[in-house]
């Protein structure tokens, strides 16, 4: 009979978990917003990743959580997002040595050797305008989806240009190249490459090491992949489910180290 291993990772805005076995195999994973109440999250998530796998709580051998609301998830232990970051890519792209992760609270730039063990990392302030967050506060004031904020990005012959780099005065920013005219693929084209400037900076004192891949929500933006690719002056890797790379690595910590 199989062995199971859960990982959860609570983040800011969205909750995941992900269920592997003893081969490593992703057997069910589950993506749910994180709302108010983290435990919360957390056992609707484990309930809904169990259901997915047609198994039993008794059936997982060990677990381990991850993320802003983590500690909240009552998991067998808990581990940082940069460690499972890496361990989540290092399985995915074995090849990979640059993460790129925008998050709902910000960005990080992780440094990973090829066993996936973190050798540097850097993380961005807390702060919308180098997250994933941005894209919301964009999508609602246009009036679109989230979802199609990338495709409308590609259509852009002249991104607009923002100044700021705090978002109270950016949403500003964005109503007054609304009021002047600028198309609304030149405006999210714009924001795009302002998410971009704030990953390049953090790679004072990171190298970056090819290959690069691209995790987290932000990475479901196909315009926003496109400007970190071409800030970066790199092809770029991402999975195909960037959301879920840190309960993946939770649940391989899982399975490698139970109880701890």
């Amino acid at each position: 009979m199989s062995t199971y291993y859960l990982g959860v990772d609570i983040g800011s805005v969205g909750g995941k978990a992900v269920i592997i076995d003893d081969s490593r195999e992703i057997i069910a994973s589950s993506v749910i917003p994180s709302g108010n109440n983290y435990a919360t999250t957390a056992a609707a998530l484990k309930e809904d990743a169990l259901n997915r796998a047609v198994l039993k709580p008794e059936h997982i051998k060990a677990s381990v959580s991850t993320g802003t609301g983590g500690r909240n998830a009552a998991a067998d232990s808990y581990h940082g997002v940069i460690v499972c970051n890496a361990r989540g890519v290092n399985l995915v792209f074995p090849s990979a040595r640059t993460i790129v992760d925008i998050g709902g609270q910000g960005s990080q730039l992780i440094d990973i050797d090829e066993n996936g063990q973190v050798i540097n990392f850097n993380i961005s302030e807390i702060c919308a305008t180098g997250s994933a967050r941005l894209l919301q506060l964009v999508a609602r004031i246009l009036q679109l989806k989230i979802e199609e904020l990338g495709p409308l990005s590609l259509k852009s012959t002249q991104p607009s240009s923002f100044s700021t780099s705090c978002t109270v005065f950016l949403e500003t920013e964005v109503i007054t190249r609304i009021a002047q005219g600028d198309k609304p693929e030149d405006i999210v084209a714009g924001i795009h490459r302002s998410i971009a400037d704030k990953v390049s900076a953090l790679t004072r004192g990171v190298n970056i090491r090819p290959e690069v891949a691209v995790i987290g929500g932000g990475a479901l933006d196909i315009g926003l992949v496109q400007s970190i690719e071409e800030k970066l002056k790199l092809k770029v890797l991402v999975p195909e489910n960037p959301r879920i790379i840190a309960a993946l690595g939770a649940a391989l910590i899982a399975r490698d180290h139970p109880g701890r």
